[in-house]
């Protein structure tokens, strides 16, 4: 009997595995508007991409870099208290973004996941409002939403979500 092919799914999971990720590196803040402007905020103007807390010296921002030096993913991370139980130790992740063509490779993941690192010695958790598209993607990632649903005017939907952490010896 001839081996069935593989489904969709697991064709999916087998070509991620051997797709390269750029390179995710720590990148200015002004590096991350752009996208910010053209995937999350397009509504707005790229003058109005800078963040409250961009320029806080323990800011994290995070690039994924393309051949070329295209920045393809950002993610920054925020001192800054839940507003759902807050306590010393949260994160906020604000700002994520892959650029559209770049969608469902892994990057977002990857960028996650090394935000979470950079953070994870002063982080007890990591807490985002999730545009009710991505819940799915963060669930993937180990985050739990809080609460009920909430609307950002001009932006839609949102919950809050959050993930523990678990601090790595540097």
């Amino acid at each position: 009997l001839a081996t069935p092919p593989p489904t969709l799914a697991l064709f999916r999971i087998n070509a991620r595995r051997t797709m390269k990720i750029p390179t995710i590196q720590p990148i200015p803040a002004q590096a991350t508007h752009a996208l910010r402007q053209s995937v999350l905020r397009p509504h707005q103007m790229l003058g109005e991409m800078a963040y409250p807390g961009d320029d806080d010296p323990l800011t994290v921002h995070l690039g994924a870099i393309a051949g070329g030096g295209a920045v393809v993913g950002i993610v920054s991370l925020y001192l800054w208290m839940s507003p759902v139980k807050p306590m010393p130790g949260d994160w906020r992740l604000r700002g994520m973004a892959v650029a559209p063509e770049q969608q469902g490779k892994g990057i977002g993941a990857a960028l996650l996941q090394a935000g979470t690192q950079a953070v994870s010695a002063r982080a007890r958790r990591i807490w985002c409002n999730a545009r009710t598209p991505a819940v799915g993607f963060y669930e993937r990632q180990g985050f739990t939403t809080v609460g009920e649903p909430f609307d950002i005017p001009g932006i839609g939907q949102h919950y809050v979500m959050w993930i523990a952490v678990e601090s790595q010896p540097r």
